[in-house]
C-alpha cells in the first residue's frame, strides 16, 4: 500500500469519523436512558427552578469572559499587546461562541478572528499562530485536568464495577501529550518547522499562563453543569468535575460538532457507575439544558452580534448604496436558509418519530377522516427528508431548490396542522416560509436537483439527522413489542405503526435516490491532463492570440477547459476547495463570457470555488459578473519594441554587457526545429547547474519548467561561446501577429561570465525590433503599482509593506528595479476570487501549487 493511498484513505476516514462516534453516541445514551420515558425527560427539563436556569446563565457570561485570557495570552505570544481590551473582548467572544458548536473548532475561531484582527493590523501569518496556539492552550488545560481526572476517576467507582479500559487510555493519551509538550518548552528552543511554517515555542512561564487560564475556563464551564445539578445528585464537586473533564476530553478528541452527543454520552456512562440509576433522570435534564445554554444561546447572541457588526461596519455603504446591501445579503442569505431548512426538515424528521398529542388527536378524530391523519404523517416525515436534500441546493443557489423549498413549507404547514395539530411546529415553518418568500433574486442559477453534488460533510450532516431521528422513534415506543400486524394498524392512537410506516418510506426514498444516482451516468470522478494532440490544437489558439501568458498550457501541468464548439479554453489547476485558473481564456473573444460561467458550473457542480489568477484588465466585468471580487496583484512589465534602444544612461548595463560578450567572441542565436532539439541535452545540463547553484527546484503553473517536450513546442534563444557550446539560453512565446514576444525558461551556466542575462536580454529585444514585434513582456512584478495613500485598501497596505520589507523571504523590490531598467509600460494584474476570510488561503493555495508543495515553499 503507498504512502498515496494511505493518504486518502485518513482523509476519507476523517470525513466520517465523526458520524461513526455520533453512532456511538447514540447507542451509549440509548443505554443510558432505556429505564426512562421521553415525556418524563420532558417533565424534568419543565421543573427546572427559572433561578437555576439564571445561575448557569450568568456563570456562562463569566465563562466566556475568561475566554478572552486565551486571546490575551496569544496576543502577547505572537507580538500584538497593543490591541485594545474590549476590541480583543469582543473577538473573543464571537469567536468562541462559533468555534465551541464546531468540530475544528480552531478553523472556525480562526476564521472569525481574522475577520477582525486583520483589520486591527495583525498579519494574516499572525493570525494562524495565534489560532494554532489557543487551539494548544486549551488542549493544555483540558489534558492536565484530564490526566488528574482519569487518574482519580477509579478511586469514585462503585466497587462493584470494573475501570473502565477507556479510562486507561485517557491516561496514556493525556500523559504522552504532556510530557512531550512540556519536554519541548524545557528542552527546545530551535524553531519548529511544520508544513513549511517557522514556529517557536512558548517560554516556561507563558505555558504556566496556558494551563492557568484553560484550567481556570474548563473548572468555570463546569460549574454550568453542577448548577443544575446542584442539591439533585448525591456527589462532591471534586467527583462531579473529575467526571466532567473525561467527558469534555472524550468529546473534545471525537471532533464531532461541539461534541454534542460524545460529551453526554461519556458524563452519563462515567456517572452511571457512580450515581443511581434513579437520579439519571436528571442527569439527563441537565444535560439538555447545559447544551442549551452553554452552546446553544451564545451561538445565538454571537450570530447576531456579528451580523450587528458587519452592517455597522458598513453603514456608510448601505446607506450610500443599495448594491453594498444586495452583495452582503448575496453571501449570507444561501448560507443563512440552508440551515434554516436543515432545521426545518430536523424538526419533521423528530415530530414523525415522537408521539403525537393525544388530546389533540382525540379532538382532531370529530374533524379529520384517519386516512387524512396516517397520510398526513407520512408525508410530513418524508417532506422533512426532502428538506435536508433541498437545503443543499439552496446552499448552491439553485432556483428549482428555492422554488421546491416553498412547495414543501406550504405542505409541511398543512401536514403538522393534520397530523396531530401541532401549531407550534405549524408556526416554525410558516416563519420559515415567510422568510424565503422575499429571497427570490438570490436563487438564480439554472441547474438540476437531481445532479446537484453533495459534499462528504454534507452526507454526513444528513446520515446524523436521520439517525438521530431513527433513534428518537425507536427509544419512544421501545415499550411497544414489535409484531407484524404493527404495520396494519391504523388507529387515532397508533402512534408506534405510524412511525414504522414513515421509517419504511424514509428508507425506500433514500434507498431509491441513492440508487438512481448510482446507475445514472455520472460526472468524471477524475479529470486528465491534456493529450500532446490536444495541447497541439490548444497552441493553434494561443499562436493566434494577441497576449503570450497563454503560453504556459504548453507545459501540459494544468487542466483545460474547452467551450461546446472548442474555439476557447481555460487553463486551471485544482485544488480541494477551489479551481484556480491561470490568466484570462483563450480564443474567440466572443466565446469567453459563456466560457467563464462554464467554468464557474463546472467548479460548482464539484463543490468547488472559481479563481482566476494574474488576470487583464481586459476582462475585469466579466469577473465582477461572477461575483468575484479584484485584489491587484502587481504589474506586467511591456517593453514598446518599436522605441527600444541600447542608447542613453539607461542602456548602460544592455550595452556594456553587448560589448563585454561581442570582444569575447560570443554570439546570440535563434534554435528552432531539429536544431532546438539536437540542443536539449546541452540545456538540460545547463539547467540542473542553474538550479544547483541557486539551491532551488523547479516551480510550476505560472511559471515554466525544464521539459524537453514542452521545450520543443517553442523556438529558443541561445548565447554561444566563442567555441560554440551554448552558456545560456530561453524559450520564446511569440504569436502570429507579431503583437508580443516574451520568454518563460530562462537559465545560464553558472561558471559564464557576468552580465551574461543582460546580454541574452539585448540581443533578445534588438532581434524581435528586427522581427517587426509590437511588444516584449518582461513579466509581472509581483506587489508592484500598489496604492501608499492613507486610505488605500487593506490589501495594498499589506502588499507595500511586504514589497518594502519582503527581502527575507523573495528580492520584490529587486525584481522591480531590473524590469525598470528597460523602461516598460505597466499594465496591472489581478486575482479574482471570491470575497471574504478565504483570500490568505487562496494566495497560500496558489503559492504551493506554483512551489509543488509546502516543501517548495520552505525549500525555495
Amino acid at each position: 500500500m503507498t504512502r498515496e493511498t494511505v493518504n486518502r484513505f485518513t482523509q476519507k476516514l476523517a470525513h466520517w469519523l465523526p458520524v461513526m462516534l455520533f453512532a456511538c453516541a447514540l447507542f451509549i445514551v440509548h443505554k443510558q436512558l432505556e429505564t426512562h420515558d421521553v415525556r418524563d425527560i420532558l417533565a424534568s427539563l419543565q421543573a427546572t427552578p427559572v433561578a437555576i436556569v439564571c445561575v448557569a446563565l450568568t456563570l456562562t457570561v463569566i465563562n466566556y469572559l475568561v475566554l478572552a485570557g486565551y486571546d490575551w495570552l496569544a496576543l502577547r505570544f505572537t507580538g500584538h499587546p497593543r490591541i485594545p481590551l474590549p476590541k480583543m473582548i469582543a473577538a473573543a467572544l464571537l469567536s468562541y461562541a462559533i468555534s465551541n458548536n464546531t468540530g475544528h473548532a480552531w478553523a472556525a475561531g480562526g476564521s472569525i478572528r481574522y475577520r477582525f484582527y486583520s483589520k486591527w493590523g495583525v498579519p494574516g501569518w499572525d493570525i494562524l499562530k495565534i489560532s494554532l496556539f489557543q487551539a494548544i492552550t486549551y488542549l493544555l488545560g483540558a489534558l492536565s485536568l484530564g490526566l488528574v481526572g482519569s487518574l482519580l476517576l477509579p478511586q469514585y467507582l462503585s466497587s462493584t464495577v470494573p475501570e473502565p479500559p477507556a479510562v486507561h487510555w485517557v491516561s496514556l493519551i493525556c500523559a504522552a501529550a504532556l510530557l512531550i509538550y512540556w519536554g519541548a518548552v524545557l528542552l527546545w528552543r530551535k524553531p519548529l518547522f511544520i508544513r513549511g511554517f517557522e514556529l517557536y515555542l512558548p517560554s516556561p512561564a507563558m505555558a504556566l499562563g496556558q494551563t492557568a487560564v484553560s484550567s481556570i475556563d474548563v473548572v468555570l464551564s463546569s460549574l454550568v453543569l453542577w448548577a443544575l445539578l446542584l442539591g439533585k445528585v448525591d456527589i462532591g464537586f471534586g467527583t462531579f468535575l473529575v467526571v466532567f473533564v473525561v467527558a469534555q476530553v472524550v468529546g473534545v478528541i471525537s471532533q464531532v460538532p461541539g461534541g454534542i452527543g460524545v460529551f453526554e454520552s461519556a458524563f452519563l456512562w462515567l456517572m452511571s457507575d457512580i450515581e443511581p440509576t434513579d437520579q439519571h433522570l436528571i442527569l439527563i435534564s441537565a444535560l439538555l439544558l447545559y447544551r442549551v445554554i452553554y452552546y446553544f444561546v451564545p451561538l445565538l447572541l454571537a450570530g447576531a452580534g456579528l451580523l450587528c457588526y458587519e452592517i455597522y461596519s458598513r453603514r456608510e455603504l448601505i446607506i450610500e448604496s443599495g448594491i453594498a446591501l444586495s452583495r452582503i445579503l448575496s453571501a449570507i442569505v444561501p448560507q443563512l436558509y440552508s440551515l434554516l431548512l436543515l432545521f426545518a426538515g430536523s424538526i419533521l424528521l423528530v415530530s414523525g418519530a415522537l408521539p403525537a398529542n393525544s388530546e389533540a388527536l382525540e379532538w382532531l378524530s370529530d374533524l379529520v377522516p384517519l386516512p387524512i391523519v396516517e397520510l398526513s404523517h407520512l408525508a410530513g416525515s418524508l417532506i422533512g427528508l426532502l428538506l435536508l436534500f433541498l437545503a443543499r441546493g439552496i446552499l448552491l443557489k439553485i432556483d428549482a431548490a428555492w422554488y421546491g423549498s416553498l412547495f414543501l413549507l406550504g405542505l409541511g404547514i398543512i401536514a403538522s396542522l393534520l397530523k396531530g395539530f401541532d401549531w407550534r411546529e405549524a408556526l416554525t415553518l410558516c416563519i420559515v416560509l415567510t422568510l424565503m418568500l422575499p429571497a427570490r433574486g438570490h436563487f438564480q442559477r439554472k441547474s438540476s436537483l437531481l445532479r446537484m453534488s453533495f459534499s462528504k460533510s454534507w452526507l454526513a450532516t444528513i446520515i446524523m439527522v436521520l439517525a438521530g431521528s431513527i433513534w428518537l422513534g425507536f427509544f419512544a415506543y421501545r415499550d411497544i413489542e414489535y409484531a407484524h400486524d404493527l404495520w396494519w394498524q391504523f388507529s387515532y392512537e397508533g402512534n408506534a405503526p405510524r412511525f414504522l410506516r414513515a421509517l419504511l418510506l424514509l428508507a425506500v426514498v433514500t434507498v431509491s435516490y441513492g440508487l438512481s444516482r448510482l446507475l445514472s451516468v455520472a460526472p468524471p470522478s477524475s479529470m486528465a491532463k491534456p493529450s500532446e494532440m490536444e495541447l497541439t490544437e490548444a497552441q493553434q489558439l494561443l499562436i493566434q492570440s494577441s497576449h503570450t501568458q497563454g503560453f504556459l498550457t504548453l507545459l501540459g501541468d494544468k487542466y483545460l477547459l474547452w467551450n461546446p464548439d472548442r474555439s476557447a479554453f481555460i487553463m486551471f489547476t485544482v485544488t480541494s476547495q477551489f479551481w484556480i485558473a491561470m490568466g484570462d481564456p483563450i480564443g474567440e473573444p466572443s466565446a469567453i463570457e459563456n466560457l467563464l460561467w462554464q467554468f464557474q458550473e463546472q467548479a460548482d457542480s464539484y463543490g468547488a470555488k472559481p479563481v482566476f489568477y494574474q488576470v487583464s484588465q481586459e476582462l475585469l466585468p466579466y469577473y465582477l459578473d461572477l461575483g468575484l471580487s479584484l485584489f491587484k496583484l502587481g504589474e506586467e512589465a511591456r517593453v514598446d519594441l518599436s522605441a527600444f534602444t541600447l542608447q542613453g544612461k539607461q542602456r548602460d548595463a544592455q550595452r556594456s554587457a553587448r560589448n563585454k560578450f561581442g570582444k569575447l567572441g560570443y554570439r546570440f542565436e535563434i534554435l528552432s526545429g531539429q536544431s532546438a532539439v539536437a540542443s536539449l541535452p546541452r540545456l538540460r545540463e545547463i539547467s540542473d547547474a542553474w538550479l544547483t547553484s541557486k539551491n532551488t527546484r523547479e516551480k510550476g503553473f505560472s511559471l515554466g519548467f525544464f521539459d524537453a517536450a514542452y521545450l520543443q513546442r517553442t523556438d529558443i534563444a541561445v548565447i554561444k561561446d566563442e567555441s560554440g557550446q551554448i552558456r545560456a539560453f530561453a524559450n520564446l512565446w511569440q504569436t502570429a501577429d507579431r503583437q508580443e514576444l516574451s520568454i518563460d525558461l530562462m537559465r545560464y551556466d553558472p561558471h559564464s561570465p557576468n552580465g551574461i542575462m543582460d546580454f541574452l536580454f539585448a540581443e533578445l529585444m534588438l532581434w524581435g525590433k528586427s522581427e517587426n514585434y509590437r511588444w516584449f513582456s518582461l513579466g509581472m512584478a509581483p506587489l508592484a503599482g500598489l496604492e501608499r495613500r492613507p486610505l488605500a485598501p487593506l490589501w495594498h497596505k499589506i502588499g507595500t509593506t511586504i514589497f518594502d520589507l519582503g527581502d527575507h523571504f523573495y528580492n520584490f523590490e529587486g525584481l522591480y528595479e531590473y524590469k525598470a531598467k528597460f523602461a516598460p509600460i505597466w499594465q496591472p494584474r489581478y486575482l479574482a476570487a471570491p470575497a471574504g476570510i478565504s483570500v490568505p488561503f487562496i494566495l497560500m493555495s496558489i503559492t504551493r501549487v506554483i512551489s509543488g508543495g509546502w516543501q517548495g515553499i520552505v525549500g525555495k
